[in-house]
């Protein structure tokens, strides 16, 4: 099993959310070039193209797009059970 630091999924979540890398680097109060090293080295860890960039931003690929489908599904749980175990 492929060990993949969590925070790259929630990077990858939100550049796919904004579809925009400056836009998310805002969203997540850190540097453009931050996110940019933490999408190329999931893609690497994953051997795939995420996304394809265009003048205007980010677009899924397919694999990317299945991917943001799970990584979506596992941190609205994660926020559930945070939500939980604080109530």
């Amino acid at each position: 099993m492929m060990e993949i630091d969590i925070e790259l999924y929630k990077i990858f979540y939100t550049v796919a959310k904004c579809k925009n890398i400056t836009k998310a680097s805002q969203d997540l109060y850190i540097s453009q070039p931050a996110v940019t090293m933490s999408i190329k080295k999931l893609e690497s860890q994953l051997k795939m193209a995420l996304f394809i960039r265009t003048k205007r931003g980010v677009i899924l690929t397919n694999e990317g797009s299945i991917l943001y489908n799970y990584v979506k599904e596992a941190l609205e749980i994660l926020k559930i059970g945070e939500n939980k175990i604080s109530n």
